[in-house]
């Protein structure tokens, strides 16, 4: 399962702006608006620092999450967006056994 940190900041200018993109992503929690291969597996969290959205998703290929986010964006409800895939520490473990020893 290929999981990702998707964190989304919001254009949050004015009380409207910030009304207008809170609105739009209010759905995120129930699962709603998501594109086709796309699960939620944690979140959506709101950071306490910056006008953000964190969530951790299975994306089957992230690829198909450009429109939607590409049309946010064209909307004027995101800013930007950074997506980091996430791999679970068993694979880092692999990675050490693997590495040769005293380099």
């Amino acid at each position: 399962m290929p999981l990702y940190l998707d964190e989304i900041w919001l254009r949050w200018d004015t009380v409207a702006d910030a009304r207008r993109s809170l609105a739009a992503f209010s759905g995120m929690a129930a699962g709603l608006g998501y594109p086709e291969g796309v699960r939620l597996e944690a979140g959506p969290w709101f950071s306490n620092e910056e006008a953000k959205v964190v969530l951790v998703l299975d994306i089957a290929d992230h690829a198909k999450t450009f429109g939607v986010f590409g049309a946010a964006m064209a909307n004027g409800l995101v800013l930007r967006r950074r997506l980091t895939p996430i791999v679970e520490w068993a694979a880092v473990t692999s990675l050490l056994e693997t590495l040769p020893a005293g380099k």
